[in-house]
């Protein structure tokens, strides 16, 4: 088994919890690759009784001397099922698959997947399949999986967003290397949910290709179980402005090296149109003060720097890797200004404009008190699930604190929890918080607007809230495609790169496939997320009271 030295308690100091939280592992893992087959049958035997539970789509389980196949040919539950073209398949590798999938449920089922336990033809109808039949299948979570998670829920507030632990917890995902995000970002960079102008498009492209393995390999699915969505034909439909085609996006976005308009790429298109949307509602004008909050790799700063006068940007961040490229950006942009020309399509930036990144938590932001008002616009996009739950009120406290009191205006866009799912979320560890983002918390609608109001005393009035949570999906599609293309050439050579001693090392090669794999399941299980609005990504615009300015944009 790979010593995951990649994985995220890595990339923390050493506390008495992460230390207690790395012995519990230890302790796990090498009880769970005993194999005693006793106790490998018994939990094959709890596993195989729950799935008998199965009634929507088919599940078939093949292990090394059984086929299980869910709901059983010719019961009444075959006869019924509502979704008999939703099928999935199982290929049982090692038996600790069993004792994982009892003992930690849906997390189990992540680590066996990642570690090898189990192969899978297609993850997205995996996940499908374990959706639609939750309700049957919830008692997944038994006893012994309740006791396998104390300590990792004892130990989890090793990751609370405290500001020691904010750098930690952000490092641990966006400071892996910018190199490897090269590899399935678009060219903007930007990692958060574009806007297409057709939702299922990529899907309608497949759907006259056969093949498998979408989970792993491809992304081709066995089958389309949800329906695709209709195209996008107005911007009063989708909640986004009518600049759409990647022509019009790509004249507004010049700062980009050049798009080849014959093969035009629709991830970068969407990216554009969401940045563009963002500004849309932000009401940006030359001459404005404006904070980011999350700076990303710089696309939506650099954007703004590049296509409007006068503006003056700050954008903060915590990945000191983020921060380096942002600013290795804006050198090139100074080399073109200097050279009367673009370096590799970087244009430079607007007359009178300025970018400052700053790497510091955003709770600073109120140390500068030049700062104080000072700002016309704040954007923050898809980082307040890097807040944390009990730090809300004072994200927007700071907000607050940092905007024009009479005429600012502020977007943010995150990623949001339905309230149904809300008090479960909170009381489990699950595969994304524990694997990929550490520290990360995704609030519901509600909380944010009630912590909205109570950060800023009342001060912010929310102008409008639309969800593109749906663009997800396709913009997951897309990463994962990308990551799949390219990791062989482009992800693999950066991970040497950056960790030789790991991926380069003995174990080099199985690092180098849990990695893989951990991305892939991260993908798909997102990807399903937002198909179903089992997660959500919304943006709220919020102004001043009194700012008649601002306009009314709800049609547009």
């Amino acid at each position: 088994m790979s010593d995951l030295l990649l994985d995220t308690p890595s990339k923390h100091s050493l506390s008495l919890a992460g230390l207690a939280d790395s012995a519990w592992t230890t302790l796990r893992e090498a009880a769970f690759k005993t194999g005693w087959k006793p106790i490998s049958r018994l939990a094959e035997a709890a596993v195989v009784a729950l799935m008998q539970n199965i009634t929507t789509g088919q599940l078939r389980v093949l292990t090394y001397d059984h086929i299980y196949t869910f709901p059983a040919p010719g019961s009444k539950q075959e006869a019924e099922n509502p979704m008999p073209d939703l099928k999935a398949e199982l290929r049982v590798v090692d038996d600790v698959f069993w004792i994982r999938l009892c003992t930690m449920s849906d997390l189990g089922f992540a680590e066996a997947y990642m570690y090898g336990d189990v192969e899978c033809d297609d993850l997205v109808s995996i996940f499908l399949l374990f959706l639609y039949n939750k309700d049957n299948l919830s008692n997944m979570s038994s006893k012994a999986s309740y006791f396998f998670s104390i300590p990792q829920k004892l130990t989890s507030y090793r990751f609370v967003n405290s500001i020691g632990n904010s750098r930690s917890n952000i490092s641990a995902h966006y400071d892996i290397s910018n190199e490897m995000f090269k590899g399935f970002l678009s060219r903007d960079m930007t990692y958060s949910c574009a806007i297409f102008d057709d939702l299922d498009g990529d899907l309608k492209e497949l759907s006259g290709e056969k093949g498998a393995w979408s989970g792993g390999q491809h992304l081709t699915r066995v089958s389309h179980p949800a329906p695709l969505t209709p195209p996008t034909t107005s911007a009063s439909s989708s909640s986004v402005s009518s600049t759409n085609s990647s022509e019009q996006l790509h004249n507004d976005a010049h700062f980009l090296p050049p798009f080849p308009q014959s093969h035009p790429d629709p991830l970068y298109a969407g990216q554009l149109r969401k940045l563009n949307h963002i500004l849309s509602r932000a009401r940006v004008q030359p001459g404005y003060k404006i904070l980011e909050i999350g700076s990303g790799w710089g696309s939506l700063s650099l954007l703004v720097a590049r296509t409007v006068p006068g503006v003056e940007i700050h954008t903060i961040t915590l990945s000191t890797y983020q921060r380096q490229y942002v600013l290795d950006l804006l050198r090139r942009s100074a080399e073109s200004q200097s050279t009367g020309h673009g370096d590799d399509g970087f244009a430079p930036l607007a007359e009178g404009s300025s970018v400052h990144v700053h790497l510091m938590d955003y709770r600073d932001i109120k140390k500068k008190e030049e700062w104080k008002g000072y700002f016309d616009r704040v954007v923050s996009v898809e980082m307040v699930e890097a807040v944390g739950g009990e730090f809300l009120e004072e994200y927007w406290s700071v907000i607050d604190w940092a905007l024009n009191l009479r005429t600012g205006v502020g977007v943010i866009q995150g990623i949001t929890l339905p309230e149904a799912r809300f008090e479960t979320y909170k009381s489990e560890i699950d595969f994304i918080r524990k694997w990929v983002f550490p520290g990360g918390f995704l609030p519901t609608l509600t909380l944010l607007l009630e912590t909205l109001n109570k950060g800023s005393k009342g001060k912010l009035v929310v102008d409008s809230v639309s969800n593109i949570g749906p663009h997800y999906a396709r913009t997951l599609r897309h990463w994962r495609q990308a990551f799949l293309q390219k990791f062989d050439s482009v992800i693999v050579p950066a991970l040497v790169k950056e960790y030789p001693d790991v991926m380069g090392g003995k174990n080099g090669a199985q690092e180098v496939e849990v990695f893989k794999r951990k991305w892939i399941y991260y993908f798909c299980y997102c990807e399903v997320g937002f198909t179903t609005r089992t997660l959500g990504d919304h943006i709220v615009t919020f102004v001043r009271e009194g700012n008649e300015d601002y306009g009314c944009q709800v049609f547009e």
